[in-house]
């Protein structure tokens, strides 16, 4: 007999008690603060602070991009990885709770890393550690969404993520302003309230103790094999996957550089044009947040999720051509603003859609692969920005030697394109049978128990829940 196929098994569990799905919203947005504090303000300062030593050469243009683009190549080689032990991990303290705590635990020593670092080499280091460390933890705290969270309440889930997501710019945006003249400070407050609010709040989630009888022992070379997948036989999969590449790719263009741009086309000092980043981000967070917790119920309802996905596309492409074109700081903030609101509508329904697609005894692994839409642009959007800023000559905004036209104006034809495979993705209109079996995990307190099997299908014993304790 068949098993169930996933979104088949989704769609027949139980709904989760909201109160799980906060939980683990607050852990993302703490992780997440982790890593958003130094993209956004520190690492930009660290750098210049590094300005002195930096190789003979190597402007701090160059060396932020190479940064960031090493520490984006880690995360998008490990997360799979992690992804795919977390799908096969069998302890008493649960499937996901182990690596969630555990990679929450390394963002302190990593962050010191960088905290301390005297060059850029070891700043270098000491990113890659951290993304590294958030990957172990996000991996497994995607795929507890994917055991608990049925299709029917996956939209309101991605909402909610999504706000959980962009809400941790502002305790990152906050530490950063705060201590701005204190990097140490600024690059240590949020991983040691991440590590201790994380182990506090992980062990009320419910978890399965053991991993599913479908899946074979962890392996190296299935380690090795969890970067890749068939898109022949994950179409949908793979068309999902490419839509987020070229919108991300648009987006962390139009986020390049954000600081320099301000410095340069707005001829601002580095206290003024850190400061308004700070007031941009927040912006950008807040609208992103409303955007995301609101539309996440409402796609919930319609459980349609191409409006949404087709608003964000546009969103994000007129601000980036507005970027492009204006020297005035009044335009500026409307971009932001309106980033912020396309950001949010995309987040609403993001993670909601991929899950659609993906099976779910692999749930973290093929997240994992799906997180490499999201980190490979965060690897190549800096590596290239640099050679856009250099095509078509000077700037013809404020005549500077970089041309943050070009560079918006590729950015904002990126997000245009990721509007092409939407031609084809039926996952956007309705969950997408697969023939994959479903990794059932227990209903928590306060839920129903699980129907019994359709006609044909098999049915297998559902892994023991633990909120930790020892059995």
């Amino acid at each position: 007999m068949s098993a169930p196929t996933a979104p088949a098994a989704a769609l027949e569990r139980p709904s989760l008690p909201m109160r799980f799905i906060y939980l683990i919203a607050l852990i993302e947005l703490l992780v997440d603060a982790v890593v958003i504090a130094p993209l956004v303000i520190s690492l930009s300062l660290k750098v210049l602070q590094l300005q002195p030593v930096l190789p003979a050469g190597l402007t701090k243009e160059g060396a932020l991009a190479t940064v960031t683009a090493v520490g984006a190549l880690a995360a998008l080689v490990v997360t799979p990885m992690f992804g795919y032990w977390s799908d096969r991990t069998r302890s008493r303290f649960g499937r996901r709770r182990p690596w969630v705590i555990a990679g929450a635990a390394l963002l302190v020593p990593t962050s010191a890393v960088m905290a301390f670092a005297g060059d850029v080499f070891t700043l270098m280091a000491g990113w890659a550690l951290v993304t590294i460390a958030a990957s172990m933890s996000l991996a497994a705290l995607f795929g507890w969404i994917a055991d608990l969270v049925p299709d029917h309440q996956r939209a309101k889930a991605s909402g909610i993520f999504g706000a959980g997501n962009i809400a941790g710019l502002v305790p990152a945006l906050v530490i950063a302003a705060a201590f701005k003249n204190d990097l140490v400070l600024a690059f240590m407050v949020m991983p040691v309230v991440a590590a201790v609010a994380t182990l506090l709040i992980a062990r009320f989630i419910p978890d399965a103790s053991t991993a599913h009888a479908a899946l074979a022992p962890a392996r190296l070379i299935g380690v090795f094999a969890s970067l890749l997948f068939n898109p022949a036989k994950h179409r949908q999969f793979a068309l999902v996957w490419l839509q987020r590449f070229l919108i991300q790719f648009g987006y962390m263009l139009f986020g390049t550089f954000g600081l320099y741009y301000l410095m340069e086309r707005m001829a601002m000092d580095a206290g003024g044009a850190t400061t308004t980043t700070s007031m941009a981000s927040l912006l950008t967070g807040v609208l992103s947040m409303i955007a995301a917790f609101a539309f996440g119920f409402i796609a919930a309802k319609r459980r349609d999720y191409t409006p949404f996905v087709i608003v964000a596309i546009a969103g994000v492409a007129v601000a980036c051509f507005l970027k492009a074109f204006t020297g005035d700081l009044g335009w500026f903030w409307v971009g932001s603003g309106l980033s912020g609101f396309a950001l949010g509508c995309f987040y609403a329904v993001d993670m909601a859609l991929v899950l659609r697609t993906i099976p779910a005894d692999e749930n973290a692994r093929f997240l994992g692969v799906f997180n490499i839409a999201k980190t490979l642009p965060q690897s190549l959007a800096p590596a290239l920005a640099p050679a856009f800023l250099l095509i078509g000559g000077k700037d013809p905004i404020h005549g500077g030697e970089n041309n943050y036209a070009a560079l918006f104006t590729i950015a904002g034809v990126f997000a245009l394109l990721s509007l092409l495979p939407l031609a084809w993705t039926t996952a956007l209109r309705r969950p997408v049978a697969q023939a994959e079996t479903f990794a059932a995990v227990d209903a928590p307190a306060g839920t129903a128990p699980h129907p019994a099997a359709a006609p044909g299908e098999s049915r297998r014993p559902s892994p023991t829940l633990t909120n930790g304790a020892a059995r």
